[in-house]
């Protein structure tokens, strides 16, 4: 390894010495400049910035839970501000981190006493200088918040002199027999022992290493073991996140036999490819959505692939309620494209499986970062471990409050910038570090509490309800979006009910973020809000209801055709987003169409697989929107089905969709889709136009797939136009009775009755597709000759469904007809 950092490092140790003895132009320069970077570096309880600070705090501002684009960012800053020549790192190999959250090495002015920050000056400038710290050092036993990272500034200075004992480095080192205490300040007799063990290893034994800089590198890629979940031993560097494998965890048992965790997004590609969330932005609007700034998922995604790391703890959930596995992350980011609905990999040591029910309300996201609750990480360890007191966990509301948030576009929107299930952390300071309106507020909000959302001028309308997630931790408070408004209420509604005219954020001209609603002024909005948006489009995993989980074994078990049409059937769908199924009657199109949907989803979820039927009386009216007569005597606008089926997939970006319709053929497809018809074509997808009735804007969401089924025997449909056909790839299903699944399945009732009725039909159905005046579409399917659970009567199926179709095909050639038809009855006579 080149260890890029080093040079910099040191150079960057020499150069602030020069605040040694005056640290008001470095903690100015600091908070005028890196803005973005230093949310925790404000005193608390007040919130303000730091009026001095330590030089080990300033190496953590870049040395903490964030990207290694921000920390290059710090740096370049930092050789700008003191001049420093030497070039700024490209890596950081090896460096042990500061957790995000705590990331000082100063207590806030409520626990820092006199002298804490001199004490910290003084043994930073002896190691600089290359003098004796000892008693430097031996000063900071009993200082608040200082233990074995005060290693990790050493090394971050002298690495050629100072060894860092971060929870790998500890490891690495019992493995080769160096042992301490593990749980409390190492003096600095100790710390010079531990170091001279490894110096004799090093230079008398093989291991991989010469310095300190390669132990700690080499420390880091070691896979961690079960061990590391132990409390005793964690250190700074492990974060805790909660994660869905699949809907309703239906990859779960899948991802614990191979050692696994995959997300979604399978349209995006390898993240790797991908420097900054920034980056992600873009192809993931193009792909899943321009209807909202997609920041979220950018930053899930980012997280996935660059900021969890070997050696995370993760909670496999299972709905919002379930908690079903524990694993240590064991594997750095990978991509396999094998994995077509989840590509996005990593490997985890799974050392918990079960069943434990949380009463927590489970963060929705597929992955989320819950380092920063530390109640929820307590209490989730301890429900795994068994330990019967279990402490109140942070999510337990009591005495509901309910609150007005108001969000200004112009620097946050509510409806754009705040996806459904997602957490925004709402600072109490604005960016000229003033308090917020209602300051007090915002310590008074607990887990728990109602937040209705209301987006300012120019929008002034409410569009959203959150929920309080976390108590605020004096920079912000965590509010988690439940709902989304489909029909947001507008603020002229408020200002003229007699119940909200003096409430709190009317009598503020909502100038302010955080406003109290009484009881009665909550429940007079909540009416207004359900007066036009009756059913709340919520997250799919806070649902209650369990699915099974389907797989393609599952699939090709019940369906008649063999894996590599499966294979061009999810392709065509992935790829096209709409595919069409002919094929001749009873070849099992729609029975496919569902089941293909639910092998996609991994779960049998019919409310994400919808089946609707054309005829020729369906209009726009029914499936996009149109006026219907209501009870008042009059009309009214009303949501079709296909309108309200796309609002409820863009609400679950990350799940695919189904709409399914049958007899497809049979409508005016042209005149039923009207301006959608362009919209649903995979490269319009997300591409929002103005609707003809209400003139809002709409786009057709790329995670809603549509299946067509229709018979290309039916002599009284006209061909589908050509404007709709370019639009779908067509797949022809033909009758599977040759099929190895559908041999295995007669095989439970067959006589030779059967095995000779079969037979007939696969000849019969030779005739037919030779027949110029037929063809393929026209033969007979295999459904005629299924679910024998229901049944077992032949002469009725042959007499009165098969043959009536027969005179059908052949009405002008009475020869022909009784000949086959002969046929068939012959093998019931034997």
């Amino acid at each position: 390894m080149v260890f890029t950092w080093i040079p910099f490092y040191k150079e960057l140790a020499q150069k602030l010495l020069q605040f040694r003895n005056d640290r008001k132009p470095l903690v100015n320069w600091i908070y005028d400049n890196l803005q973005g970077y230093i949310n925790h570096l404000k005193d608390a309880p007040d919130g303000r910035r730091v009026p001095d600070i330590d030089p080990f705090t300033v190496y953590a501002i870049f040395n903490r839970g964030i990207t290694p684009d921000k920390r290059i960012d710090i740096c370049e800053k930092f050789k700008h501000f003191l001049a420093v020549s030497a070039p700024v790192p490209q890596d950081f190999e090896g460096i042990p981190i500061m957790n995000a959250k705590q990331s000082n090495f100063m207590a806030f002015v409520d626990k820092r006493e006199e002298g804490d920050l001199e004490r910290l000056w003084n043994v930073f400038e002896l190691a600089v200088l290359d003098k004796n710290i000892e008693n430097a050092y031996n000063a900071l036993r009993y200082q608040y918040l200082i233990k074995f990272n005060l290693t990790f500034g050493l090394f971050w200075i002298r690495p050629d002199k100072y060894m860092p004992l971060d929870g790998n480095s500890k490891d690495l080192l019992e493995s080769l027999d160096i042992t301490f205490d593990r749980t409390k300040f190492m003096p600095y007799n100790e710390y010079e022992r531990v170091m001279q063990e490894l110096n004799n290893k090093m230079a008398s034994e093989s291991l991989g290493f010469s310095n300190y800089a390669e132990f700690s590198y080499v420390a880091y890629q070691q896979k961690p073991t079960a061990s590391n979940v132990d409390e005793k031993q964690m250190d700074d560097t492990i974060n805790y996140w909660i994660y869905s494998p699949g809907e309703q965890a239906a990859f779960w048992d899948e991802y614990y036999d191979n050692g696994i965790m995959g997300l979604g997004w399978n349209k995006i590609g390898d993240l790797r490819n991908f420097s900054k969330q920034e980056d992600l932005v873009a192809p993931l609007k193009q792909n899943y959505g321009s209807d909202t700034s997609q920041k979220n998922s950018a930053d899930m995604l980012y997280a996935f692939a660059n900021e969890m790391k070997p050696g995370d703890i993760v909670f496999a959930k299972k709905g919002r309620s379930k908690i079903v596995g524990r694993g240590i992350v064991t594997s750095n980011y990978y991509y396999d494209e094998n994995h077509m609905i989840q590509p996005h990999l990593r490997k985890v040591n799974w050392t918990d499986k079960g069943v434990w029910e949380a009463d927590i309300m489970l963060a929705m996201k597929t992955l989320t970062n819950i380092t920063n609750y530390a109640g929820n990480v307590k209490y989730l360890d301890n429900l795994i471990d068994g330990i019967t007191k279990v402490e109140e966990p942070i999510e337990s509301p009591s005495n509901q409050n309910y609150w007005w948030l108001t969000g200004s576009p112009k620097y946050w929107s509510p409806s754009i910038d705040w996806e459904l299930g997602d957490d925004i952390d709402y600072t109490l300071y604005n960016d000229k570090g003033n308090k917020r309106r209602v300051f007090k507020h915002f310590y008074e909000a607990k887990p728990g509490d109602v937040v209705i959302a209301y987006e300012a001028t120019p929008v002034l309308q409410i569009v959203a309800i959150g929920r309080v997630v976390s108590e605020t931790d004096g920079e912000v408070l965590y509010i988690r979006k439940v709902e989304e408004l489909l029909s947001p209420v507008p603020y002229s509604e408020i200002l003229t009910n007699p119940i909200l005219k003096n409430s709190e954020p009317v009598m503020n001209r909502c100038q302010g973020s955080l406003f109290r609603l009484t009881d009665e002024e909550y429940e007079e909005v909540m009416r207004l809000i359900r007066k036009e948006n009756p059913e709340p489009i919520i997250e799919k995993d806070e649902q209650t209801e369990d699915y099974a989980p389907y797989t393609e074994k599952d699939f090709l078990s019940e369906v008649y055709i063999d894996e590599h049409q499966l294979q061009t059937l999810k392709s065509l769908l992935i790829r096209k987003k709409n595919l069409i199924l002919q094929g001749a009657p009873g070849v099992g199109k729609t029975y496919t169409a569902k089941r293909l949907a639910y092998a996609i989803m991994g779960v049998k979820d019919e409310s994400r697989a919808r089946i609707i039927q054309f005829h020729q009386n369906y209009s726009y009216e029914d499936f996009v929107m149109g006026y219907k007569p209501n009870g008042e005597g009059g009309f009214s606008l009303t949501n079709g089905i296909f309108y309200d089926f796309c609002q409820q997939a863009k609400s679950h970006r990350d799940m695919p969709y189904f709409l399914i319709i049958d007899e497809i053929n049979r409508g005016n497809l042209s005149k039923i889709f009207g301006e959608l018809l362009q919209l649903i074509e995979a490269d319009y997808r997300d591409q929002p136009i103005q609707l003809a009735y209400n003139k809002l804007r709409f786009s057709v969401p790329s995670n809603l797939y549509i299946i067509g089924m229709m018979n290309t025997a039916d002599r009284s449909l006209a061909m589908i136009d050509y404007a709709l056909r370019r639009r779908f790839s067509f797949y022809e299903m033909k009758p599977g009775f040759e099929t190895e699944t559908y041999k295995a399945y007669v095989s439970r009732w067959e006589t030779p009755q059967l095995k000779k009725l079969i037979k007939a039909i696969i000849d019969l159905n030779k005739v037919i597709a030779d027949d110029d005046s037929l063809g393929s579409g026209f033969c007979i399917g295999h459904s005629y000759l299924c679910n024998f659970e229901n049944g077992f009567d032949l002469k009725s199926i042959v007499e009165y469904d098969i043959i009536p179709m027969l005179r059908e095909y052949w009405f002008d050639n009475d020869n022909k007809f009784n000949q086959e038809a002969q046929k068939l009855r012959n093998t019931l006579n034997d």
